[in-house]
């Protein structure tokens, strides 16, 4: 009796444990393992990046996707500036490296951005969506990725500034008292400007006077400033937009496209953020050749190459209601210093000479304008400071 007790003990026991494990296998909560059906993968614009910041398309970025090797259902997206300088004659010359050319990321401020993301996985394509918070800035983000493509939607809230959602108006041309000048204007040289033997004047005094000359038929270029230029905009995502006009006949101001210039700000330094990509795609949908923006281009390279990544540093100074923007002497002087070159060739001044000569307004000027630009090198060696800027209010 005893016998037969056990052994019905043992048979339920091993009968139970083989109904049990059937169970455990057939269990639908019992985690699966999930496999990313997408590689490691960096995606540009031309191998299948759709890239927006505001509902506006950025170019001249690149999204590397890296699953977690360990989990299938995370990765991390690496965002990063690329630079292909490919269609710029003579660019590179002097520059053996292009993969060295520091450009901005994405966010201002950021050259790199990382975005550790949870994955949804549909056959062989993955989504993602959330919010992330760095250095301040709010990160909403949602995307999908596969083997051909990524597509990657930002929008993204920066760290409140002095400027932030501020509108400023460009000051008007006053030509009579000169008390509202748009464009705000220092030079100080240790070297003036010889006019004729025994009378020189300061390199500041005569660009002023330029300034306010009628040389544009019969706008001066303070004048016309105001004229194509209305207002400027610091957006809470970092995006600078302007209202312009492309010609001082259109009736109505455009605004300018976003991401092509972004910004930091704080306690009266900007820094200025460019897209290359997205400012030559503007460029050469312009009336310019492609041979002349590549020349213009390739002179300044140069120096503003380091300035993409790191942002072009400019001053704000705000009174009251007004605020003037310029660069200062850090970022002037070797620009013109790359540029002094151009006003000892000869070709160079002769072609500007033929233009003053040529015009109305100026031919009286033109025996006197070659003698000043012959100048501007030895005014450009002695200067001790500089501030080209515009003057707002708001």
């Amino acid at each position: 009796m005893k016998k037969r007790v056990l052994f019905c003990l043992v048979a339920g026991l091993a009968c139970g444990g083989f109904f049990t494990s059937c169970s455990d296998d057939d269990d639908p909560t019992n985690d699966e393992i999930v496999v990313c059906p997408v590689g490691q993968t960096t995606y540009t614009d031309a191998s299948g990046l759709v890239l927006t910041y505001s509902g506006q398309p950025v170019l001249g970025k690149q999204v590397v996707f890296a699953p977690d090797a360990n989990d299938g259902s995370k990765a991390t997206l690496t965002i990063s500036g690329v630079l292909d300088l490919s269609s710029l004659t003579g660019m590179m010359a002097g520059r053996q490296d292009a993969s060295a050319i520091g450009v901005p990321g994405v966010i201002p401020g950021q050259v790199t951005t990382t975005i550790p993301v949870d994955l949804t996985v549909s056959g062989d394509e993955v989504s993602f969506e959330g919010t992330t918070d760095q250095d301040g800035c709010t990160i909403a983000y949602e995307g999908s990725a596969s083997e051909g493509g990524l597509t990657l939607n930002l929008n993204v809230t920066m760290p409140a500034n002095d400027l932030t959602n501020t509108t400023w108006t460009v000051v008007p041309f006053d030509d009579v008292t000169y008390q509202s000048i748009p464009i705000h204007f220092v030079w100080e040289s240790s070297k003036d400007i010889t006019i004729m033997p025994g009378y020189a004047l300061p390199v500041s005094t005569i660009v002023e006077m330029a300034l306010r000359l009628p040389l544009l038929g019969d706008q001066s270029v303070n004048g016309a400033l105001t004229q194509v230029f209305h207002s400027v905009t610091f957006n809470a995502d970092g995006n600078i937009t302007a209202e312009y006009k492309k010609n001082m006949t259109d009736a109505e101001w455009a605004t300018s496209p976003l991401n092509m210039a972004q910004y930091t700000a704080n306690a009266g330094s900007l820094q200025l953020y460019l897209n290359p990509s997205q400012i030559m795609a503007n460029i050469q949908n312009s009336r310019l050749s492609r041979s002349t923006t590549s020349d213009i281009l390739a002179n300044l390279m140069r120096v503003v190459l380091p300035m993409l990544s790191q942002g072009v540093s400019m001053k704000y100074v705000i009174e009251d209601n007004n605020m003037k923007v310029y660069l200062g002497t850090d970022v002037l002087l070797p620009l013109l210093e790359a540029l002094a070159p151009m006003f000892q060739d000869e070709a160079f001044l002769q072609q500007i000479m033929d233009m003053v000569a040529n015009d109305p307004t100026m031919g009286a000027m033109a025996g006197m304008v070659g003698p000043v630009l012959e100048q501007l090198p030895d005014v450009i060696a002695g200067t001790t400071n500089m501030e080209v800027g515009v003057n707002f209010q708001k």
